[in-house]
């Protein structure tokens, strides 16, 4: 019973305060217009005093702040044709650049115009400096000689004492009208083109009976064609660089040559499994015989995991999906462990200095066929050839830019000429432009050309036939089993190696 007493007293006391609060509000709404209306009059009378004196001030700042505009936007043109002058800090033409001899006239009458023949007057403008800030860019801002002329003038009249601002606009628009008119007979002159040494390539270079073989090749990218001499000048380098010396077996005690024949001809059998690019089968040779070249006792039992490890390292190299390192333990009837590969892989890397840059023969037959104007059986031939040569131990000292043209000058020979015949080895295939590009002569190219005809007229009744057999595939045109390969004329070429 108190405690709902206690809540209605408090109801009460809340409905009185209610009724004061609104009572007051209905009462005092009269007085308190007044009062802003007062208060209000007051502040837009202060409020336009105010902005008169806002307006006379700004109309005496607007002064600075358009000759500041006028001479930001007085910037010189930039003429990238025009030959580049040197250029400093200028301050209002006090300290500019001494003129040329072809501007001393201009420069002249500037300088008798300059602010420095003037009485300064006490209310003047402060002279505004602009750094023109000197760049090795061929692109920086630099100023021509009509648009520096321009710009003197205007800081020449912009050092002129004021007297007005209905004179000192006057005087700004004219500058802004010089300027501009500047900027349009700049416009309208003939530009001056420099002409400037280019590096031209070999294949840019016309030379008596040599075809260009890069020609058609400008509008596609991928075949970088203004590169491809000086990246072929880098490979004949390299090759030079890194050799396979003759008889580079000498000196192991249990590897020999026929060992070596052996694992190479092992070596393209799981190449042609694993469905890999030629340049893995050749790299992978490459490594071989270049480790072999280093690392004198090797022992009989790890060859086959050097020539494992070689092509698991090329395949890394070259392949965009590389097999796994467990399929190469696998085709190795698990004779060898995947941490034995992996630490023959650290000895060989080591061993060739982590360098697989040594260019292979598939990389000069791409060149000299397309100077050769080859059909497709010219090249798979040429392969086939290149693919036999790397298992010939007596082959292996040759460069590859050798192996390759001697491949392609024997196709050649067998497919252009007439297999038939008994004679016609000469030089009438190796032509001027395929004399220019590989830098061989046939001269040169034919005690090479005539150890690879034997090669191919005996690849049939060879022991190993890893090669061979895989050239016998449609995928590879029948190559091996072509006739042109048991003709009178292959006889004749190999015949005479034998004089």
């Amino acid at each position: 019973m108190v405690g709902t007493t206690l809540k209605l007293r408090g109801d009460e006391n809340a409905s009185e305060n209610f009724r004061q609060v609104q009572l007051k509000k209905l009462t005092e709404p009269l007085q308190e217009v007044t009062t802003k209306r007062a208060a209000l009059g007051d502040l837009q009378n202060r409020g336009l005093n105010r902005a008169i004196a806002a307006k006379d001030a700004a109309q005496k700042d607007s002064k600075d702040l358009k000759l500041t505009d006028a001479l930001r936007n007085a910037k010189a043109r930039v003429d990238t044709h025009w030959k580049k002058q040197a250029q400093g800090t200028i301050t209002n033409g006090n300290t500019a650049a001494p003129p040329k001899a072809n501007e001393a006239g201009v420069s002249a009458f500037l300088q008798s115009n300059s602010v420095r023949t003037r009485v300064p007057a006490k209310t003047t403008v402060e002279p505004v400096r602009i750094k023109v800030k000197a760049s090795s860019n061929e692109n920086a801002n630099e100023d021509s000689s009509l648009s520096n002329k321009s710009l003197t003038k205007l800081r020449a009249a912009l050092a002129k004492p004021v007297r007005g601002v209905t004179v000192a606009r006057k005087e700004i628009l004219e500058a802004k009208k010089e300027v501009t008119e500047a900027k349009k007979e700049a416009t309208r002159m003939p530009l001056i083109k420099a002409t400037f040494p280019t590096t031209m390539s070999l294949s840019s270079k016309r030379l008596a009976g040599i075809e260009d073989i890069d020609a058609n090749d400008k509008d596609n990218l991928v075949l970088v064609s203004e590169y491809a001499n000086d990246i072929y000048d880098y490979l004949y380098q390299v090759e030079l660089q890194q050799p396979i010396h003759k008889d580079h077996l000498a000196g192991q005690k249990e590897v020999s040559h026929k060992m070596r024949a052996v694992l190479i001809d092992w070596i393209n059998e799981v190449h042609l499994q694993f469905h890999l690019a030629a340049e893995t089968f050749q790299l992978a040779v490459a490594i071989i015989d270049r480790y072999l070249q280093v690392v004198k006792d090797t022992k009989r039992t790890y060859l086959q995991l050097v020539g494992v490890t070689a092509l698991f390292t090329a395949t890394k190299y070259e392949e965009l999906f590389p097999p796994a390192i467990g399929d190469f333990v696998f085709i190795t009837d698990d004779t060898y462990t995947t941490r034995q590969i992996r630490q023959m892989e650290l000895r060989i890397l080591k061993a060739i200095d982590c360098n697989l840059s040594r260019p292979l023969p598939i990389h000069f037959l791409r060149r000299y066929s397309k100077a050769a104007g080859a059909e497709d059986e010219h090249h798979a031939m040429s392969k086939y050839f290149i693919e036999l040569a790397t298992v010939e131990y007596d082959m292996a000292s040759y460069r590859p830019s050798e192996i390759a043209a001697a491949s392609l000058f024997l196709s050649l020979h067998l497919l252009n000429g007439n297999y038939r015949a008994g004679t016609g080895f000469n030089d009438r295939h190796w032509t001027p432009t395929l004399t220019y590009y590989s830098r061989y002569s046939a001269a040169h190219l034919r005690p090479i050309t005539r150890q690879i005809a034997k090669l191919a007229r005996d690849a049939p009744q060879g022991k190993l036939k890893a090669i061979y057999s895989k050239y016998q595939g449609s995928k590879f045109q029948r190559i091996a089993l072509r006739t042109e390969l048991t003709g009178a004329l292959i006889d004749s070429i190999v015949s005479s190696l034998r004089k």
